[in-house]
Protein backbone atom coordinates (compact mmCIF):
# COMPACT_ATOMS: atom_id res chain seq x y z
CA UNK A 1 0.00 0.00 0.00
CA UNK A 2 1.02 3.48 -0.71
CA UNK A 3 1.14 6.53 1.36
CA UNK A 4 -2.15 7.14 2.02
CA UNK A 5 -2.04 9.03 5.79
CA UNK A 6 -2.38 12.44 6.92
CA UNK A 7 1.11 11.91 8.78
CA UNK A 8 2.64 9.63 5.52
CA UNK A 9 6.21 9.55 6.93
CA UNK A 10 8.14 6.68 6.23
CA UNK A 11 9.83 4.75 9.16
CA UNK A 12 12.39 2.34 9.63
CA UNK A 13 11.34 -1.47 10.94
CA UNK A 14 13.34 -2.29 14.06
CA UNK A 15 11.72 -5.75 15.20
CA UNK A 16 14.36 -7.18 18.03
CA UNK A 17 13.80 -10.38 18.50
CA UNK A 18 15.96 -12.87 21.62
CA UNK A 19 16.65 -16.53 21.41
CA UNK A 20 16.34 -18.77 24.14
CA UNK A 21 17.31 -22.71 24.99
CA UNK A 22 20.69 -23.37 23.94
CA UNK A 23 21.98 -20.12 23.34
CA UNK A 24 25.78 -21.16 23.41
CA UNK A 25 24.67 -23.99 21.33
CA UNK A 26 26.15 -23.47 17.82
CA UNK A 27 23.22 -25.93 16.52
CA UNK A 28 21.01 -23.39 18.05
CA UNK A 29 21.29 -21.61 14.75
CA UNK A 30 21.10 -24.61 12.00
CA UNK A 31 18.05 -26.03 11.35
CA UNK A 32 17.65 -29.85 9.99
CA UNK A 33 16.35 -30.41 6.84
CA UNK A 34 11.96 -30.24 6.54
CA UNK A 35 10.72 -33.46 7.75
CA UNK A 36 9.44 -35.32 4.23
CA UNK A 37 7.25 -38.08 6.10
CA UNK A 38 3.49 -38.09 4.72
CA UNK A 39 3.74 -34.12 3.63
CA UNK A 40 4.90 -32.29 0.67
CA UNK A 41 9.21 -31.41 0.83
CA UNK A 42 9.68 -27.67 0.82
CA UNK A 43 11.63 -25.61 -1.13
CA UNK A 44 14.41 -24.64 1.44
CA UNK A 45 18.07 -22.90 1.17
CA UNK A 46 20.93 -23.65 3.14
CA UNK A 47 20.73 -22.98 7.36
CA UNK A 48 23.66 -20.28 7.15
CA UNK A 49 21.68 -17.45 8.36
CA UNK A 50 21.20 -14.13 6.42
CA UNK A 51 19.83 -13.05 3.93
CA UNK A 52 18.61 -15.40 1.29
CA UNK A 53 19.49 -14.32 -2.45
CA UNK A 54 21.32 -11.53 -0.62
CA UNK A 55 19.91 -8.12 0.79
CA UNK A 56 17.44 -6.40 -1.01
CA UNK A 57 18.03 -2.89 -2.21
CA UNK A 58 15.50 -1.00 0.23
CA UNK A 59 14.91 2.15 -2.07
CA UNK A 60 15.40 1.40 -5.81
CA UNK A 61 18.18 2.89 -7.19
CA UNK A 62 18.50 5.77 -4.14
CA UNK A 63 18.60 3.04 -1.86
CA UNK A 64 19.19 3.33 2.26
CA UNK A 65 20.77 0.09 3.19
CA UNK A 66 21.77 2.07 6.58
CA UNK A 67 20.73 1.02 10.24
CA UNK A 68 18.41 3.61 11.16
CA UNK A 69 17.79 4.90 14.54
CA UNK A 70 14.71 5.83 16.60
CA UNK A 71 16.12 9.32 17.37
CA UNK A 72 17.57 9.89 13.88
CA UNK A 73 14.40 11.97 12.95
CA UNK A 74 16.81 14.21 10.15
CA UNK A 75 17.98 11.41 8.42
CA UNK A 76 14.16 9.84 7.89
CA UNK A 77 12.82 14.01 7.10
CA UNK A 78 16.00 13.76 4.45
CA UNK A 79 15.01 10.51 2.71
CA UNK A 80 14.70 10.97 -0.96
CA UNK A 81 11.57 8.31 -1.08
CA UNK A 82 9.89 10.39 2.28
CA UNK A 83 10.82 13.80 1.41
CA UNK A 84 7.03 15.11 1.13
CA UNK A 85 5.85 18.97 2.39
CA UNK A 86 2.86 19.75 4.40
CA UNK A 87 1.56 20.32 1.10
CA UNK A 88 1.60 17.25 -0.43
CA UNK A 89 0.21 15.82 2.47
CA UNK A 90 -3.48 14.47 1.98
CA UNK A 91 -6.36 14.63 4.21
CA UNK A 92 -8.92 11.21 4.70
CA UNK A 93 -11.69 13.31 3.43
CA UNK A 94 -9.98 14.06 0.55
CA UNK A 95 -8.78 10.46 -0.83
CA UNK A 96 -10.57 8.55 -3.61
CA UNK A 97 -10.34 5.66 -6.42
CA UNK A 98 -7.95 3.03 -5.01
CA UNK A 99 -6.63 5.11 -2.06
CA UNK A 100 -10.14 5.25 -0.48
CA UNK A 101 -10.14 4.47 3.32
CA UNK A 102 -14.00 4.32 3.58
CA UNK A 103 -14.33 5.59 6.95
CA UNK A 104 -12.79 7.59 9.93
CA UNK A 105 -9.10 6.28 10.75
CA UNK A 106 -8.67 5.53 14.76
CA UNK A 107 -6.37 7.95 16.40
CA UNK A 108 -2.59 6.67 16.88
CA UNK A 109 -0.97 8.43 19.49
CA UNK A 110 3.23 8.03 18.70
CA UNK A 111 3.64 7.27 22.33
CA UNK A 112 0.60 5.12 23.26
CA UNK A 113 1.43 1.49 23.50
CA UNK A 114 0.19 -0.69 20.20
CA UNK A 115 -2.36 -2.98 22.03
CA UNK A 116 -4.49 -5.77 20.52
CA UNK A 117 -7.71 -8.20 20.32
CA UNK A 118 -8.33 -11.36 18.94
CA UNK A 119 -11.14 -13.87 18.52
CA UNK A 120 -11.08 -17.79 17.43
CA UNK A 121 -13.08 -18.29 14.07
CA UNK A 122 -12.99 -21.97 14.88
CA UNK A 123 -14.62 -21.52 18.32
CA UNK A 124 -17.64 -19.86 17.01
CA UNK A 125 -17.47 -21.91 13.37
CA UNK A 126 -21.31 -20.95 12.27
CA UNK A 127 -20.43 -17.63 12.90
CA UNK A 128 -17.57 -17.31 10.85
CA UNK A 129 -19.61 -19.00 8.07
CA UNK A 130 -22.44 -16.66 8.26
CA UNK A 131 -19.45 -13.84 7.98
CA UNK A 132 -18.44 -15.05 4.79
CA UNK A 133 -21.72 -15.42 3.53
CA UNK A 134 -22.75 -12.06 4.17
CA UNK A 135 -19.43 -10.54 2.83
CA UNK A 136 -20.33 -12.52 -0.13
CA UNK A 137 -23.71 -10.77 -0.79
CA UNK A 138 -21.63 -7.41 -0.58
CA UNK A 139 -19.68 -8.65 -3.19
CA UNK A 140 -16.11 -8.41 -1.23
CA UNK A 141 -13.69 -10.65 -3.25
CA UNK A 142 -11.87 -13.45 -2.03
CA UNK A 143 -9.81 -16.63 -3.37
CA UNK A 144 -11.51 -19.74 -3.07
CA UNK A 145 -10.65 -20.97 0.31
CA UNK A 146 -13.92 -22.59 1.57
CA UNK A 147 -14.49 -23.37 5.01
CA UNK A 148 -17.69 -25.28 4.76
CA UNK A 149 -18.12 -29.01 6.26
CA UNK A 150 -14.88 -28.60 8.69
CA UNK A 151 -13.56 -31.29 10.20
CA UNK A 152 -11.17 -31.26 13.28
CA UNK A 153 -8.76 -34.13 13.35
CA UNK A 154 -6.83 -35.00 16.61
CA UNK A 155 -4.62 -37.06 17.53
CA UNK A 156 -4.50 -38.63 20.77
CA UNK A 157 -1.10 -41.25 22.24
CA UNK A 158 -2.43 -43.97 24.66
CA UNK A 159 -2.77 -41.98 27.73
CA UNK A 160 -4.83 -39.50 25.58
CA UNK A 161 -2.33 -37.06 25.46
CA UNK A 162 -2.43 -34.79 22.44
CA UNK A 163 0.53 -35.74 19.37
CA UNK A 164 1.77 -33.19 17.28
CA UNK A 165 3.97 -32.79 14.10
CA UNK A 166 2.62 -35.85 12.69
CA UNK A 167 1.26 -36.14 9.57
CA UNK A 168 -2.51 -37.59 8.79
CA UNK A 169 -3.99 -39.35 5.46
CA UNK A 170 -7.40 -38.17 4.76
CA UNK A 171 -8.84 -40.42 2.15
CA UNK A 172 -11.82 -41.73 0.37
CA UNK A 173 -11.15 -44.70 -2.16
CA UNK A 174 -8.03 -43.12 -4.37
CA UNK A 175 -8.36 -39.38 -3.67
CA UNK A 176 -6.48 -38.52 0.09
CA UNK A 177 -5.14 -35.27 1.33
CA UNK A 178 -2.56 -34.69 3.90
CA UNK A 179 -2.99 -32.85 7.26
CA UNK A 180 -0.32 -32.68 10.09
CA UNK A 181 -1.16 -31.78 13.52
CA UNK A 182 0.16 -28.87 15.48
CA UNK A 183 0.80 -28.54 18.83
CA UNK A 184 -2.53 -29.65 20.84
CA UNK A 185 -2.34 -32.62 18.08
CA UNK A 186 -5.01 -31.05 16.07
CA UNK A 187 -5.73 -30.24 12.34
CA UNK A 188 -8.17 -28.45 10.44
CA UNK A 189 -9.59 -30.34 7.14
CA UNK A 190 -11.58 -28.43 5.04
CA UNK A 191 -12.60 -30.61 1.84
CA UNK A 192 -13.55 -28.27 -0.53
CA UNK A 193 -9.66 -27.16 -0.70
CA UNK A 194 -8.81 -30.57 -2.25
CA UNK A 195 -10.79 -30.92 -5.40
CA UNK A 196 -10.49 -34.94 -5.64
CA UNK A 197 -12.11 -35.15 -2.18
CA UNK A 198 -14.60 -32.17 -2.40
CA UNK A 199 -17.24 -33.66 -3.94
CA UNK A 200 -17.17 -36.66 -1.31
CA UNK A 201 -20.19 -37.30 0.38
CA UNK A 202 -19.51 -40.97 1.75
CA UNK A 203 -17.69 -41.94 4.75
CA UNK A 204 -13.58 -40.19 4.61
CA UNK A 205 -10.95 -42.08 6.27
CA UNK A 206 -8.45 -40.85 8.87
CA UNK A 207 -5.43 -42.99 9.22
CA UNK A 208 -2.19 -42.46 10.84
CA UNK A 209 0.06 -45.66 10.11
CA UNK A 210 -1.76 -48.85 11.58
CA UNK A 211 -4.72 -46.31 13.33
CA UNK A 212 -7.53 -45.63 11.44
CA UNK A 213 -10.27 -43.73 12.19
CA UNK A 214 -14.24 -43.20 9.75
CA UNK A 215 -15.76 -40.01 9.84
CA UNK A 216 -18.19 -38.42 8.05
CA UNK A 217 -17.78 -35.52 5.94
CA UNK A 218 -17.81 -32.03 8.55
CA UNK A 219 -17.89 -34.26 11.91
CA UNK A 220 -14.74 -34.47 13.86
CA UNK A 221 -12.77 -37.12 14.50
CA UNK A 222 -10.48 -39.11 16.87
CA UNK A 223 -7.09 -41.18 16.25
CA UNK A 224 -5.74 -43.20 18.89
CA UNK A 225 -1.78 -44.10 18.01
CA UNK A 226 0.10 -47.11 20.06
CA UNK A 227 3.39 -44.92 20.68
CA UNK A 228 3.69 -42.67 23.60
CA UNK A 229 4.17 -38.91 22.17
CA UNK A 230 7.84 -37.89 22.44
CA UNK A 231 8.64 -34.31 23.22
CA UNK A 232 12.05 -32.49 22.70
CA UNK A 233 13.44 -30.79 25.60
CA UNK A 234 14.14 -27.77 24.90
CA UNK A 235 11.20 -27.53 22.29
CA UNK A 236 12.25 -26.88 19.28
CA UNK A 237 10.58 -22.93 18.31
CA UNK A 238 10.68 -21.33 14.81
CA UNK A 239 8.95 -18.11 14.64
CA UNK A 240 9.09 -16.50 11.26
CA UNK A 241 7.24 -13.11 10.77
CA UNK A 242 6.15 -11.96 7.46
CA UNK A 243 5.70 -8.21 7.29
CA UNK A 244 4.21 -5.70 4.93
CA UNK A 245 7.17 -3.55 4.29
CA UNK A 246 5.19 -1.25 2.22
CA UNK A 247 5.71 2.26 2.44
CA UNK A 248 1.88 2.37 5.03
CA UNK A 249 3.41 0.52 7.13
CA UNK A 250 5.64 2.40 8.38
CA UNK A 251 4.17 4.46 11.36
CA UNK A 252 2.86 1.80 12.61
CA UNK A 253 5.97 -0.58 11.90
CA UNK A 254 7.85 1.90 13.85
CA UNK A 255 5.52 1.94 16.42
CA UNK A 256 5.91 -1.83 16.97
CA UNK A 257 9.44 -1.24 18.19
CA UNK A 258 7.86 -0.30 21.34
CA UNK A 259 6.94 -3.88 22.14
CA UNK A 260 9.15 -5.88 20.31
CA UNK A 261 11.91 -5.70 22.88
CA UNK A 262 9.14 -7.39 25.90
CA UNK A 263 8.33 -9.74 23.37
CA UNK A 264 11.70 -11.28 23.12
CA UNK A 265 12.86 -10.80 26.45
CA UNK A 266 9.67 -12.55 27.72
CA UNK A 267 9.31 -15.35 25.41
CA UNK A 268 13.38 -15.57 26.83
CA UNK A 269 12.40 -16.15 29.69
CA UNK A 270 9.44 -18.50 29.52
CA UNK A 271 9.24 -21.41 32.06
CA UNK A 272 10.61 -24.13 30.75
CA UNK A 273 12.89 -22.19 28.02
CA UNK A 274 12.02 -23.16 24.01
CA UNK A 275 15.08 -23.42 21.70
CA UNK A 276 13.72 -20.42 19.75
CA UNK A 277 14.88 -19.35 16.54
CA UNK A 278 13.64 -16.37 14.41
CA UNK A 279 13.17 -15.79 10.70
CA UNK A 280 11.80 -12.89 8.69
CA UNK A 281 9.99 -12.40 5.00
CA UNK A 282 8.96 -8.90 3.74
CA UNK A 283 6.68 -8.04 0.92
CA UNK A 284 6.13 -5.24 -1.15
CA UNK A 285 4.28 -5.11 -4.38
CA UNK A 286 5.27 -5.09 -8.36
CA UNK A 287 7.21 -2.16 -9.15
CA UNK A 288 8.82 -1.96 -5.75
CA UNK A 289 12.55 -2.70 -4.94
CA UNK A 290 11.71 -6.10 -4.44
CA UNK A 291 8.24 -8.30 -4.03
CA UNK A 292 9.72 -10.40 -1.58
CA UNK A 293 12.64 -10.85 0.57
CA UNK A 294 13.65 -13.26 3.38
CA UNK A 295 15.80 -13.36 6.64
CA UNK A 296 16.99 -17.19 7.34
CA UNK A 297 16.05 -18.57 10.54
CA UNK A 298 19.12 -17.96 12.87
CA UNK A 299 19.40 -18.07 17.01
CA UNK A 300 22.38 -15.50 16.39
CA UNK A 301 20.35 -12.38 18.52
CA UNK A 302 23.00 -9.88 17.46
CA UNK A 303 23.19 -10.74 13.96
CA UNK A 304 19.00 -10.93 13.49
CA UNK A 305 18.74 -7.44 15.12
CA UNK A 306 21.32 -5.89 12.40
CA UNK A 307 19.57 -7.23 9.78
CA UNK A 308 16.05 -6.53 11.29
CA UNK A 309 17.58 -2.59 11.80
CA UNK A 310 18.07 -2.25 7.77
CA UNK A 311 14.74 -2.83 6.62
CA UNK A 312 12.73 0.43 5.68
CA UNK A 313 9.30 0.39 4.91
CA UNK A 314 8.37 1.82 1.45
CA UNK A 315 6.43 1.46 -1.78
CA UNK A 316 3.02 0.03 -2.30
CA UNK A 317 1.33 2.51 -4.32
CA UNK A 318 -2.27 0.86 -4.77
CA UNK A 319 -4.11 -1.07 -1.76
CA UNK A 320 -3.59 -4.42 -2.33
CA UNK A 321 0.04 -5.75 -2.00
CA UNK A 322 1.72 -8.91 -2.95
CA UNK A 323 0.68 -11.13 0.50
CA UNK A 324 -0.08 -14.42 -1.90
CA UNK A 325 3.96 -13.75 -2.53
CA UNK A 326 4.76 -13.46 0.79
CA UNK A 327 3.08 -16.45 2.15
CA UNK A 328 4.57 -19.02 -0.53
CA UNK A 329 7.76 -17.04 0.65
CA UNK A 330 7.96 -16.98 4.00
CA UNK A 331 7.01 -21.41 3.73
CA UNK A 332 9.42 -21.93 1.36
CA UNK A 333 12.47 -19.87 1.45
CA UNK A 334 13.63 -20.12 5.17
CA UNK A 335 15.12 -23.22 7.16
CA UNK A 336 12.21 -24.20 8.96
CA UNK A 337 13.30 -27.10 11.08
CA UNK A 338 11.72 -30.68 11.18
CA UNK A 339 7.65 -30.32 11.76
CA UNK A 340 8.39 -34.20 13.47
CA UNK A 341 9.66 -32.07 16.48
CA UNK A 342 9.46 -28.02 16.20
CA UNK A 343 6.79 -25.87 16.60
CA UNK A 344 6.26 -23.60 13.93
CA UNK A 345 4.50 -19.87 14.01
CA UNK A 346 4.29 -17.43 11.17
CA UNK A 347 3.10 -13.85 12.55
CA UNK A 348 1.84 -12.10 10.02
CA UNK A 349 1.83 -8.08 10.48
CA UNK A 350 0.11 -6.15 7.58
CA UNK A 351 -2.82 -3.76 6.99
CA UNK A 352 -3.89 -4.77 3.61
CA UNK A 353 -5.25 -7.83 1.42
CA UNK A 354 -3.09 -9.68 -1.44
CA UNK A 355 -4.24 -8.68 -5.29
CA UNK A 356 -7.18 -11.36 -5.60
CA UNK A 357 -7.11 -10.58 -9.03
CA UNK A 358 -4.25 -11.29 -10.20
CA UNK A 359 -2.41 -14.08 -11.22
CA UNK A 360 0.23 -15.98 -9.06
CA UNK A 361 2.08 -19.16 -9.06
CA UNK A 362 0.32 -19.73 -5.66
CA UNK A 363 -2.52 -17.97 -3.90
CA UNK A 364 -3.02 -17.62 -0.29
CA UNK A 365 -5.47 -21.19 -0.76
CA UNK A 366 -2.21 -22.76 -1.86
CA UNK A 367 -0.35 -21.51 0.61
CA UNK A 368 -2.72 -22.09 3.23
CA UNK A 369 -2.98 -25.64 2.24
CA UNK A 370 0.98 -26.45 2.62
CA UNK A 371 0.53 -24.90 5.93
CA UNK A 372 -1.93 -27.31 6.79
CA UNK A 373 -0.20 -30.50 5.62
CA UNK A 374 2.96 -28.94 7.49
CA UNK A 375 1.14 -27.94 10.94
CA UNK A 376 2.38 -24.58 10.66
CA UNK A 377 -0.22 -21.76 12.19
CA UNK A 378 -0.62 -18.70 10.60
CA UNK A 379 -1.18 -15.40 12.95
CA UNK A 380 -2.31 -13.05 11.30
CA UNK A 381 -2.04 -9.31 13.00
CA UNK A 382 -4.56 -6.60 11.26
CA UNK A 383 -2.98 -3.10 11.31
CA UNK A 384 -5.31 0.16 11.15
CA UNK A 385 -6.12 0.17 7.91
CA UNK A 386 -7.31 -3.19 7.04
CA UNK A 387 -11.10 -3.13 5.40
CA UNK A 388 -13.39 -5.86 4.93
CA UNK A 389 -11.64 -7.66 2.64
CA UNK A 390 -8.44 -7.41 4.32
CA UNK A 391 -10.11 -8.86 7.51
CA UNK A 392 -11.98 -11.49 5.56
CA UNK A 393 -8.47 -12.74 3.80
CA UNK A 394 -6.99 -12.82 6.93
CA UNK A 395 -9.53 -14.72 9.30
CA UNK A 396 -9.46 -17.35 6.43
CA UNK A 397 -5.75 -17.89 6.45
CA UNK A 398 -6.11 -17.51 10.35
CA UNK A 399 -9.18 -20.53 10.43
CA UNK A 400 -7.82 -22.65 8.10
CA UNK A 401 -4.60 -23.40 10.42
CA UNK A 402 -6.39 -23.29 13.79
CA UNK A 403 -5.15 -20.08 14.85
CA UNK A 404 -6.95 -17.08 16.15
CA UNK A 405 -7.09 -13.78 13.83
CA UNK A 406 -5.39 -10.72 16.13
CA UNK A 407 -5.73 -7.10 14.99
CA UNK A 408 -4.82 -3.76 16.35
CA UNK A 409 -7.37 -2.30 18.35
CA UNK A 410 -7.78 0.95 20.42
CA UNK A 411 -10.49 1.25 22.96
CA UNK A 412 -13.03 3.57 22.00
CA UNK A 413 -11.59 4.10 18.74
CA UNK A 414 -12.84 0.90 17.54
CA UNK A 415 -10.16 -1.99 15.79
CA UNK A 416 -8.29 -2.99 12.54
CA UNK A 417 -11.30 -4.28 11.17
CA UNK A 418 -13.70 -3.79 8.07
CA UNK A 419 -16.62 -1.81 8.37
CA UNK A 420 -18.88 -5.15 7.79
CA UNK A 421 -17.02 -7.10 10.57
CA UNK A 422 -19.66 -9.28 12.76
CA UNK A 423 -16.61 -8.96 15.55
CA UNK A 424 -17.90 -6.89 18.70
CA UNK A 425 -16.09 -4.78 21.13
CA UNK A 426 -17.20 -7.47 23.74
CA UNK A 427 -16.20 -10.61 21.77
CA UNK A 428 -12.48 -9.83 22.57
CA UNK A 429 -10.02 -8.80 26.03
CA UNK A 430 -8.09 -5.77 24.70
CA UNK A 431 -4.51 -6.35 25.91
CA UNK A 432 -0.83 -4.94 24.79
CA UNK A 433 0.16 -6.17 21.77
CA UNK A 434 2.86 -8.03 23.45
CA UNK A 435 1.34 -9.90 26.31
CA UNK A 436 -1.25 -11.15 23.25
CA UNK A 437 1.49 -12.55 21.22
CA UNK A 438 3.68 -13.70 24.49
CA UNK A 439 0.37 -15.52 25.91
CA UNK A 440 -0.12 -17.23 22.38
CA UNK A 441 3.60 -18.43 21.95
CA UNK A 442 2.84 -20.13 25.91
CA UNK A 443 -0.05 -21.56 24.73
CA UNK A 444 1.14 -23.45 22.05
CA UNK A 445 4.38 -24.63 23.99
CA UNK A 446 2.01 -25.41 26.86
CA UNK A 447 -0.36 -27.46 24.63
CA UNK A 448 2.95 -29.57 23.17
CA UNK A 449 4.17 -30.36 26.91
CA UNK A 450 1.13 -31.10 28.67
CA UNK A 451 2.33 -28.76 31.32
CA UNK A 452 2.14 -25.54 32.42
CA UNK A 453 4.74 -22.26 30.67
CA UNK A 454 4.82 -19.58 32.18
CA UNK A 455 5.84 -15.87 31.31
CA UNK A 456 7.59 -13.83 33.28
CA UNK A 457 5.48 -11.30 34.62
CA UNK A 458 4.39 -8.04 32.95
CA UNK A 459 6.70 -5.31 32.33
CA UNK A 460 6.60 -1.53 32.29
CA UNK A 461 6.01 -0.63 28.44
CA UNK A 462 9.50 1.29 26.86
CA UNK A 463 7.08 4.47 26.57
CA UNK A 464 4.22 6.01 29.07
CA UNK A 465 0.79 7.21 27.89
CA UNK A 466 -0.15 10.58 28.09
CA UNK A 467 -0.75 12.53 31.13
CA UNK A 468 -4.39 11.48 32.15
CA UNK A 469 -4.79 8.38 29.91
Amino acid sequence: MGVRRTAGIVAALALVAAACGADDDDSSSEGAPPSTAGGPTPTTVAATGGWVDGEPEWMGAEGRGGALAESDTADLESAPAVALTEDEFTSDADLSGDDAIGRPEPALPDATPLRAGSVDDNADYQGFLDYLARLRDLGIALRDLDPTDRSIVTVVDPTGAPVAGIPVTISSGDASAIVRTTADGTARFLPAAYSALAAVEGALTASVGEATAEFARGADVTITVSEPRQVLSPVPLDVAFLLDATGSMGDEIDRLKQTIDTVAARVAALDPAPDVRFAMTLYRDEGDAFVTSTYDFTGDVAEFQAALSRVVADGGGDYPEALDEGLAEVLGAPTWRSADDAIQLVFLVADAPPQVTRQVTAGYPESVRLAIERGIKLFPIASSESDDQAEAVFRQIAQATGAPFVFLSYGAGGAATGESTDIDRTDYEELALDELVVRLIAEELAALSGGEVTPPPTTAPPTTNPEGQ
